[in-house]
């Protein structure tokens, strides 16, 4: 073949290539821009190879001139764009709502409004926000697939510039993950809308401000290739390594950028950026450089020094930096005397530390791996476990907690201590008493969970002669002491709450996890709360992944606390989430009577269980309910309580309650309290006579009076307001516990 065809060939071939990639795209696109944000993957304003179906979204020009993106919507079946508040590439999006109005100024007649997104697109509305009703004596109502709900507000003439309260205005929640809403709104000139409560910014003034507000709703969204353990086996898996893979709804998953990064962590969009802590001066802890003080800006990170001639690690929290002696001459006579003794010492000092260093790494790495650090590793890898765990080096353990200075409990097995990381955060560092195999068991347990009502595990340290553990700091202690201590109090709000937030804990450990967790040791002692009494799930030591194709774990003996423990677990040794259901109604139990599991009478122990379940088959409820918390308006919300305790107390664990059943049962009870009327539902309320169960169904007006809301739960079963069986209160007395 001649030169010249050769070449021809080759410019044939080079045609060819460009032609294949002009029609398919390549992997990875330029950002697009509207006015000065930009948009990339899986988000596209013009270019479809760039994003994904269902993530188009429109570049428009709003009145004022400027440019803004826009996300295409249906309100009562014409097209309408509403504008993109605030865009997450971590699964959330907000639109400005406040358009979204179903007002009337009729007293008899409601106006309605039918919202609705894509059907064929990848978002819906985010369980956070909230239906309002806002207006003197106003009211409204929503309905979606499956269910409804709605509020009425009351009438005065003052309000409080703050998130939705009594003063001309109600709210209830709604489930989420929906894409068609109707919600109707009426009264005195009232309106009904939906919104998120974090972005409702109000103005100052009368009761008629409130429809001069402006808010969003938000929305989430997911990458619909399957959950994060489904993604990552295949070839559309698109997390970049400075990620943490999240499962958004269901059957998708979201890439979220590490700490210390941001943008958007997806291969084919822009990927996630390293922060350059160094920048701004309150994202590191470093001394100002007037003071001497050097900050250098590493990947994921940042470390501090000090300038020469200056002394310190150059950090705030740290030893700072000295500044140099004014007296230069008599430093100058300590040099010139000591540099003959530092020149023969010289050496000898250099090989010690160089044999010190070497001794140090060997012992680091021996108690890595005797502490079980491969073990966890290819554990967690192989269960696609967090990669964000933090591994900690034992200087940075001890200064944070100013060498172990701060204890905060004492166990059998372990002491936990509070400390300050060198960014200013709490954490709360467990160390044991001796070595474990729990221990590396809770790492491989919680670096699969990722819940506000569990604790989260931020990091280990297994270079020590016993392995450490660091853990978020959790401020006000545990519920057990909540409830035993005469100087703290909870009222019954709170302990409904605290109720509800503990089973949705459980109840994601027992389902939602990315691999089902039996927790196997659930009490009061292992409920943390923080300053807002959210309570969080703790202490996972002797937690088990539940194993495949298998309803329980066989144990050669049973293990948890005593009073907690079911007698079915104690007879076959083989643990289900059932027997997590049960240790929790005995929490039920707890927060009900304030008494603790197991009591003393004449000096024989008994359970709580045997205490309450005698109480109740005798009629004699209301003589062992806490007296801090019981009067006429809780009376029934605490038999309604008593009744679902007794149901996860069953002898037999196949009839008790999933902890799913048990968060819906938990949410109609709080709807309940704050309505004493529910809209077609039949309360079931124990009564004791002669020994035997019986039940009296009182039914409800049609709708709710004045200040009164109430919530609907989106796996609640459709007739669960009409057929009073449906609920767990009428099948405690069913199954005659």
């Amino acid at each position: 073949m001649s030169f010249s065809k050769q070449m021809q060939w080759e410019v044939v071939g080079l045609i060819i290539i460009c032609c294949y990639l002009a029609t398919t795209g390549v992997a990875r696109c330029n950002p697009e821009w509207c006015g000065s944000q930009n948009v990339t993957f899986p988000f596209w304003i013009s270019n479809s190879r760039c994003g994904l179906p269902g993530f188009q979204i429109k570049c428009m020009q709003k009145e004022n001139g400027n440019w803004s993106l826009f996300l295409g919507t249906f309100v009562n079946s014409t097209e309408t764009e509403l504008e993109i508040l605030e865009m997450s590439y971590a699964g959330s999006l907000i639109i400005n709502s406040t358009s979204l109005k179903a007002i009337s100024c009729n007293n008899t007649d409601d106006a309605s409004l039918h919202f609705t997104l894509p059907a064929d697109g990848p978002f819906t509305v985010y369980s956070s926000n909230r239906f309002v009703v806002i207006g003197c004596r106003a009211k409204g109502s929503f309905s979606l697939k499956g269910g409804g709900g709605g509020c009425q507000s009351a009438c005065l003439t003052q309000y409080d510039p703050g998130y939705c309260n009594t003063y001309g205005c109600c709210e209830a929640g709604i489930p989420g993950n929906e894409r068609a809403i109707n919600f109707t709104g009426g009264g005195s000139c009232g309106f009904s809308t939906i919104l998120d409560p974090h972005t409702w910014k109000l103005p100052q003034g009368e009761l008629g401000s409130y429809a001069r507000g402006h808010y969003g709703m938000r929305l989430q969204w997911g990458i619909s290739n399957g959950n994060c353990s489904t993604a990552k086996g295949t070839s559309n898996y698109s997390c970049t390594d400075e990620t943490e893979c999240l499962d958004a709804t269901k059957g998708a998953h979201v890439c979220k950028c590490l700490t210390s990064y941001e943008g958007s962590g997806y291969s084919n969009g822009t990927g996630c950026t390293d922060v350059d802590e160094c920048s701004e001066a309150d994202l590191n802890m470093c001394v100002e450089a007037s003071q001497g003080g050097i900050c250098h800006n590493l990947p994921g990170t940042y470390n501090c020094s000090c300038a020469k001639d200056y002394s310190g690690d150059g950090f705030q929290n740290g030893t700072r930096c000295q500044s140099p002696s004014s007296n230069n001459s008599l430093r100058s006579a300590i040099i010139g005397s000591a540099s003959s003794f530092i020149g023969v010492s010289f050496a000898a000092c250099g090989l010690f530390w160089y044999l010190r260093r070497r001794q140090l790494k060997y012992t680091g790495d021996k108690n890595f791996i005797e502490n079980g650090g491969l073990e966890m590793e290819e554990r967690i890898a192989s269960l696609g476990g967090r990669k964000s765990l933090r591994m900690f080096s034992e200087t940075e353990l001890k200064t944070a907690s100013n060498n172990y200075s701060v204890e905060l409990g004492k166990g059998g097995f372990a002491i936990v201590y509070k400390g300050v990381l060198s960014d200013g955060m709490p954490v709360a560092i467990k160390k044991p008493k001796s070595f474990s195999p729990e221990f590396i068991n809770e790492i491989v347990i919680l670096s699969h969970i990722n819940h506000r009502n569990v604790v989260k595990l931020i990091g280990c340290c297994l270079r020590t002669q016993l392995p450490l553990l660091v853990y978020e700091f959790v401020s006000s202690g545990t519920l057990f002491q909540h409830l035993q201590s005469p100087e703290k109090h909870l009222s019954s709000e709170r302990r409904r709450q605290v109720a509800l937030e503990t089973a949705e804990g459980i109840a994601y450990v027992h389902h939602e996890a990315s691999q089902s967790i039996f927790h196997r040791d659930i009490k009061s002692s292992n409920i943390l709360l923080d300053e807002t009494f959210t309570p969080k799930v703790a202490d996972f030591g002797i937690s088990r992944l539940r194993p495949s194709d298998e309803m329980h774990l066989s144990t050669l003996f049973p293990s948890g606390t005593p009073g907690y423990v079911d007698a079915e677990f104690v007879r076959s040794n083989q643990f289900t989430e059932k027997s997590d259901v049960y240790s929790f109604g005995v929490v039920l139990v707890e927060l009900l009577t304030g008494l603790k599991p197991l009591l003393s009478r004449q000096g024989e122990m008994y359970t709580l269980y045997d205490h309450f379940l005698s109480a109740i088959n005798s009629g004699h409820l209301a003589e062992i309910l806490d007296p801090r918390v019981v009067d006429e308006e809780t009376q029934a919300q605490m038999e309604n309580m008593a009744n679902l305790a007794k149901a996860c107390l069953h002898e037999e664990g196949r009839a008790r309650p999933s902890m799913r059943k048990v968060v819906e049962e938990l949410v109609w009870i709080r709807a309940a309290t704050k309505q004493a009327r529910l809209l077609n539902r039949n309360v079931v309320l124990p009564m004791q006579k002669g020994g035997s169960t019986q039940a009296t169904l009182e039914h409800y007006n049609k709708f709710p009076s004045e200040n009164a809301s109430w919530d609907y739960h989106a796996s609640l079963p459709p007739n669960a307001f009409e057929d009073p069986s449906s609920s767990l209160i009428q099948m405690s007395n069913m199954n005659g516990i």
